[in-house]
C-alpha cells in the first residue's frame, strides 16, 4: 500500500527540482539572448557604416517600425517618458555608485549573492537597451544619403562643391525676410505683443503632423504616423542649454521647450518630427522644420518656418555680402526682430532665477557633448553643421525657380 505522506513529499521535491531546472534554463538562455541582440545590433551598425544603400533601405522600411511601436507606447502618456527615464537612470547610476562596491567586494551569500546576480543582469539589460535604441534609432541614420544628394543634385552648379554665390544667397535671404515681414502683421497677438496660435495645443500638434505628412509626398520616409510632441518639464534647465527641442531615440519622442518664445514651437516640432522619421542630420532637420511650415496653409506655421532660418541666413549675409550691397537689402521690420528670439528678457530672468548651475557651465557642457556626438558619427564640422541649412534653403529656392 502506498504511503500518502511520503508520496506528497516526493511530489513536492520533484516540483521544486522541476522549477529549479526551468530557472536554470532561463538563466542560461538570458546571456545567449543578450549576446544575440548585441551582435545583431552591431551588425546593423557595421552595415550602415559601410553601405549608404543599406542605410537608406533601413530608414524607409525598418525604422518606421520603431516609430510605430515605441512612439505609440510613449504617446499613451501625456508627459515625456524619455525625461522620466533619464531621471530614473540618473538615480540608478547614483545608487550603483553607492551599493555596487559593496556587492562586488564584500562576501556575498544567500540572498545577497542573488541580489548581486540580479543587479548585474539589470545593468547589462539597461546598457543593452541604450546601445540598441541609440544605434537603431540614431547612429545608423547618420549614414543615409544626404538630402542634397537625394533632392537637389540638379540644382548644384556643375556638380561642384559650391552650389551658390552671393546672388543666390541674397535672393533667398530677401524672400525669407519679405515673407516674414508680411506675415508678422497678420497674426493674433497677446497683450505683450507676442504672436499666439489661434487654436488649442492639440490643434497645433495636428497642424504640424499634417505639414510633415505633406512632405511625405516628396520624401516617402516622412509619411505615416506622428505621435504628439511632448513638453519637457525641466524646460528652464533646457533653456540653459539653448535647446528648443530634443529627440529621444530610446522612447521615440519629439520633445520641446515650454519656456521658449511661443512662435518657435511649430518649426521646432517639425524639426524634431523629422528626427522621428530618420532625418538625423541637424541641418536637414532644420530644413524640414522650415519647408514643412512654410508649405502649410497655416500662417502661424509659415511665420515660424521663416523665422527658423532667418538668423542663419542673416549671419551668412553679414559674413559674405559687402557692406554697400547689404545696406540696400530689405530689412526685417521691428516686429520680426522682436519675434526672432529664443527667449525674451523676462523669460531669461525666470530661467536664471531657477538655475542651480550657471547657464555658461550648462551650455558649455551641452556643446561639448553635442560636438563629440556629431563628430563621432561622421559629422566632421560638428555643431557648425546646423548652419548648413543655409545651403539647403538656397537650393530649395533654386529648384523652385527651375520647376
Amino acid at each position: 500500500m502506498r504511503n500518502k505522506s511520503s508520496s506528497k513529499r516526493k511530489s513536492e521535491t520533484e516540483s521544486i527540482t522541476g522549477q529549479e531546472k526551468n530557472k536554470s534554463i532561463v538563466l542560461k538562455a538570458e546571456p545567449i539572448c543578450a549576446a544575440g541582440v548585441f551582435l545583431l545590433v552591431s551588425c546593423v551598425h557595421i552595415a550602415a557604416w559601410n553601405s549608404t544603400v543599406f542605410s537608406d533601405w533601413y530608414r524607409l522600411h525598418i525604422f518606421p517600425a520603431w516609430t510605430g511601436v515605441l512612439g505609440r507606447i510613449s504617446n499613451l502618456f501625456s508627459g515625456s517618458v524619455g525625461e522620466i527615464l533619464i531621471v530614473a537612470g540618473a538615480c540608478l547610476a547614483l545608487l550603483e555608485l553607492i551599493f555596487l562596491p559593496v556587492l562586488l567586494f564584500c562576501k556575498t551569500r544567500g540572498k545577497l549573492a542573488r541580489l548581486r546576480a540580479w543587479n548585474f543582469r539589470l545593468i547589462c539589460w539597461v546598457l543593452l537597451y541604450i546601445y540598441g535604441t541609440e544605434t537603431l534609432n540614431c547612429y545608423v541614420l547618420y549614414h543615409t544619403q544626404t538630402l542634397e544628394e537625394q533632392a537637389f543634385q540638379n540644382s548644384r552648379h556643375d556638380g561642384g562643391q559650391e552650389a551658390y554665390g552671393m546672388q543666390e544667397l541674397v535672393a533667398a535671404y530677401t524672400r525669407v525676410v519679405t515673407r516674414a515681414n508680411e506675415l508678422s502683421g497678420t497674426l493674433k497677438r497677446d497683450a505683450d505683443g507676442s504672436a499666439v496660435y489661434d487654436g488649442s495645443m492639440q490643434q497645433l500638434y495636428a497642424a504640424c503632423a499634417k505639414a510633415m505628412q505633406a512632405q511625405g509626398e516628396a520624401y516617402p520616409y516622412l509619411a505615416g504616423y506622428y505621435p504628439d510632441p511632448k513638453p519637457i518639464r525641466a524646460s528652464h534647465f533646457m533653456s540653459q542649454q539653448y535647446l528648443l527641442g530634443i529627440y529621444f531615440p530610446f522612447t521615440m519622442e519629439a520633445n520641446y521647450n515650454t519656456v521658449m518664445y511661443p512662435v518657435n514651437l511649430p518649426a521646432t516640432v517639425c524639426h524634431e518630427y523629422s528626427h522621428l522619421k530618420g532625418v538625423i542630420l541637424e541641418d536637414e532637420a532644420n530644413f524640414f522644420g522650415f519647408a514643412a511650415c512654410i508649405e502649410s496653409e497655416d500662417p502661424y506655421l509659415q511665420y515660424s518656418g521663416y523665422l527658423s532660418v532667418l538668423g542663419y541666413l542673416a549671419r551668412q549675409v553679414r559674413e559674405s555680402v559687402p557692406d554697400e550691397v547689404r545696406k540696400g537689402l530689405v530689412q526685417a521690420n521691428e516686429q520680426v526682430q522682436k519675434d526672432d528670439v529664443f527667449l525674451t528678457q523676462e523669460q531669461w530672468e525666470q530661467v536664471e532665477k531657477k538655475a542651480v548651475l550657471s547657464t555658461e557651465t550648462v551650455n558649455k557642457a551641452t556643446n561639448v557633448f553635442l560636438e563629440k556626438n556629431l563628430t563621432m558619427n561622421g559629422v566632421e564640422d560638428g555643431m557648425k553643421s546646423y548652419s548648413r541649412v543655409v545651403r539647403l534653403v538656397i537650393l530649395y529656392y533654386a529648384q523652385e525657380l527651375q520647376s
